[in-house]
């Protein structure tokens, strides 16, 4: 009876134990929870849903800073503009309205001019006076949207004010010159332009004036001609062209070169049936610029984007475009060597040559692949325009 008595306050004081351990919370003495197997879903969840909240809680957080920095931006007022430089772009403005702009509708007011003046001289020589009247006030009219004539006219005038030391006069065309000027594109090629020198690649050069004198001077050079060195210039003045100081051009002092015509598909290409053109000078020279020395030469204006200059004597012309901001760092970076002076490769790397040499030669594949695209870009219209070649490729006229 004892025995059963002791087992029965066992047994009761065991289930009192389970009983109060399975009523407290499921922890142990460091705090930490203990899952139960019924738990784990539940709180898997819950921690999916903590974590899609973190998410949430990052993008928006993202979301509002973007938010503030696109705000920095928003309702910004424009940067003030100073009265020399409103004055500047209304001039400017005006200047676009007042000249015709050059392509195919100042070769058309050209023709116009050289109609008029012959119908003028018929007037005149037959003693029609109003009718000579009219067509002298409307070829001034016609005249005076002609930048280059305006220009060349507005100089003489200076010249002359000057002589006679009329110096408010002299100011007034000189300023009719200078806005004549700034319509012309062969006077208006300041800074950097980019060509293919032959085997040398492409080179930089950087174009800039003394007076109407066109100097451009190599930013990348060669081994002929290294940078630093002046490439070609031609002198623009209309009152006396083809005269540049200091170099022996007296030989070269000619008569104004005729424009180039183009061919019909040329001129749809690039928008003009004329390519006009002005004597110069190129530089010519040994390795190590040895024997360096000027020839004859052709400056070519074909637009605002695009000229060429020819060395006559040799034939080899080259064509000069704006460079984008890519590529002038990428030359600049290089330290004047062409960007396409590449090491020649017969074959490709074998897989047992150095890592270097394969880095390179994909330098070397780089480079030819921008050639290519480059030349694709550029064509080869202009190859001839100023030699006259006989070729059914050939575009001067």
């Amino acid at each position: 009876m004892l025995y059963n008595q002791r087992t029965l306050l066992l047994l009761s004081l065991t289930l009192f134990v389970t009983t109060a351990f399975l009523a407290l919370p499921l922890t142990r003495n460091n705090g930490i929870k203990i899952l139960s197997s019924s738990s784990l879903h539940s709180t898997a969840a819950d921690k999916n849903k903590n974590n899609n909240n973190e998410d949430d809680y990052e993008d928006d957080r993202e979301r509002v800073q973007k938010k503030r920095r696109l705000s920095e931006f928003v309702n910004l007022e424009p940067l003030p503009v100073s009265d020399r430089t409103r004055e500047r772009i209304e001039l400017e403005d005006q200047n676009k309205v007042k000249f015709v702009e050059y392509g195919n509708d100042l070769w058309k007011l050209r023709s116009n001019i050289d109609e008029l003046s012959h119908e003028l001289l018929e007037a005149s020589d037959k003693g029609e006076t109003d009718i000579e009247n009219g067509i002298r006030e409307t070829l001034s009219k016609v005249e005076q949207r002609d930048p280059e004539l305006v220009y060349r006219t507005e100089l003489e005038l200076m010249k002359d004010a000057v002589s006679e030391e009329r110096s408010e006069d002299a100011t007034e065309h000189m300023e009719n010159a200078l806005n004549a000027r700034s319509c012309l594109p062969q006077l208006n090629l300041e800074g950097l332009w980019v060509g293919k020198y032959g085997d040398h690649g492409y080179e930089m050069i950087n174009v800039t004036y003394a007076g109407d004198i066109l100097i451009a001077y190599k930013v990348t050079g060669d081994n002929n001609v290294p940078r630093g060195e002046i490439t070609f210039q031609a002198d623009l003045n209309p009152l006396n062209p083809s005269r540049i100081i200091d170099h022996r051009v007296d030989e070269y002092n000619r008569e104004p070169l005729k424009p180039i015509v183009l061919t019909d598909k040329a001129s749809k290409k690039w928008g003009t049936k004329q390519l006009p053109r002005s004597h110069g000078l190129g530089r010519v020279a040994e390795d190590n610029f040895e024997n360096a020395q000027w020839m004859e030469g052709q400056l070519i204006i074909i637009g605002e984007d695009y000229f060429s200059f020819a060395w006559v004597p040799i034939e080899h012309q080259i064509f000069f475009g704006r460079p984008s901001p890519e590529l002038t760092l990428k030359m600049l970076r290089d330290g004047g060597v062409s960007i396409l002076k590449e090491k020649t490769w017969d074959e490709a790397p074998t897989p047992d040559d150095d890592i270097t040499v394969w880095k390179d030669y994909a330098a070397h594949c780089f480079a030819k692949t921008e050639e290519t695209i480059d030349e694709d870009l550029l064509g080869n219209e202009f190859s001839c325009i100023w030699h006259g070649v006989d070729t059914e490729e050939c575009y001067f006229e």
